[in-house]
């Protein structure tokens, strides 16, 4: 699968809002400007604004088949109201997609953007790449970027953790 950095961008900013569902207003601020969002100034206000968002993107990581991912993350494109239009910032600078106008407010924008990064990566064939770490209770979701896209946990200490389990079990069970 092939990742472009403005697909992996807006479907990042979707993992970081899942993550962070209780971040303060300049978390989030540093976070979109990271990933060139335009004016990422944001408020508390803002952030509230955003955590029921956050739930909505963390099913469509927790969905069991890509057809479902698929199907949650079309219903986050109508309710964002996602209108992709091309724009440009000033004389000279290249037009690119916004998916909300700069005047919907930042809410509306990251709804966006985060509905329509996850939509891009589902429709380049890597709805299977969105997912939940299959650690019990981890909760973490992650965009598995790997080249075969064989990834089942959020970092090694949550996979070190499951398979030092699992080791154990084997160890336990071989015992007369």
């Amino acid at each position: 699968m092939q990742f472009n950095t403005y697909t992996v961008a807006r479907a990042q900013i979707a993992v970081w809002l899942v993550n962070h569902p209780a971040a303060q207003a300049q978390a989030l601020a540093a976070v979109l400007a990271s990933h060139d969002v335009h004016q990422p100034r944001t408020t508390a206000d803002d952030v509230l604004a955003l955590r029921p968002w956050a739930a909505g993107l963390r099913e469509v990581f927790e969905a069991g088949t890509v057809a479902g991912k698929a199907e949650l993350a079309g219903a986050l494109l109508v309710a964002a109201d996602c209108r992709p239009r091309l724009v440009t910032h000033g004389a000279g600078l290249p037009f690119h997609l916004h998916y909300a106008p700069v005047a919907a407010g930042l809410p509306a924008r990251v709804k966006a953007l985060t509905a329509a990064g996850v939509a891009h990566v589902i429709d380049g064939g890597g709805g299977s790449r969105l997912r939940a770490c299959g650690r019990a209770g981890c909760g973490v979701v992650f965009m598995d970027t790997s080249r075969n896209g064989r990834r089942h946990f959020c970092g090694l200490r949550c996979a070190n953790q499951v398979n030092v389990a699992n080791h154990r079990i084997r160890q336990r069970q071989a015992r007369p």
